[in-house]
């Protein structure tokens, strides 16, 4: 198996970002919507019905079909079966293509459980990325297209909460906890850019690897003689 890095982020902490500028500077794969999109075809659900289900314990499906319970909005109206496929078919869905993936190619490898899935394995750097409510708010509005500051932390919340909630159910581990993961960056006090540095720099440490991702040449330790 290839090198992995993982990346676990908050919402509006930059992880996706910082992901794409380690791939890039590495020559990684970058993988996030391309295991989006895999997993979807192969579980035949909707991308955007993949994607609000993704790090989120209560199945999506199950909410709609609570909207349903409730009786049509207009009298008559039918509406069509649901496929229902459970949090841990899409967990093992995506697992399997994550670890595909890293069988051929070095991966920058963004949520989806990925440090978890890969704990074990002797080439990889866990990472997570964090910041102060303030801060996200702030980049959610400016990324995401939030309203206002209102809107931002409902989404945050969600964001949260839900994470909590996969990690506790999929995972039965929490999302937060440091000792699952090499490096905590809070990306409000580190620019996202120096974030990235800081992560390539470790990786280059920790795997003994060059800032390209090539293996370093081991050179012979010189013993030290007195003149």
């Amino acid at each position: 198996m290839k090198t992995v890095i993982t990346i676990a982020r908050q919402l509006g902490s930059g992880g996706s970002y910082v992901g794409r500028v380690i791939a890039s500077r590495l020559g990684f794969r970058y993988a996030d919507r391309e295991i989006l999109a895999r997993a979807s075809q192969k579980l035949k659900l909707g991308e955007v019905e993949l994607s609000l289900r993704e790090e989120r314990a209560k199945s999506y499906w199950d909410e709609i079909l609570e909207v349903f319970a409730l009786g049509p909005v207009e009298a008559g109206y039918t509406p069509p079966p649901l496929q229902r496929v459970a949090d841990e078919a899409i967990f093992a869905e995506e697992s399997r293509i994550m670890q595909a993936l890293a069988e051929r190619h070095d991966c920058v490898i963004i949520g989806r459980g990925g440090g978890h899935l890969f704990k074990d394995h002797p080439r990889s750097v866990h990472v997570l990325l964090h910041a102060p409510l303030s801060f996200r708010i702030a980049r959610v509005m400016q990324v995401y297209g939030a309203s206002n500051e209102e809107e931002a932390h409902r989404m945050i919340a969600d964001s949260d909460r839900n994470r909590i909630a996969f990690h506790a159910k999929i995972v039965r581990d929490d999302p937060a906890k440091a000792t699952n993961y090499h490096l905590c960056v809070d990306t409000s006090a580190v620019a996202l850019e120096r974030t990235a540095d800081l992560i390539v720099d470790y990786f280059s440490e920790k795997t003994g690897t060059g800032k390209t991702g090539k293996k370093l040449a081991v050179r012979p330790v010189v013993p030290h003689t007195a003149s």
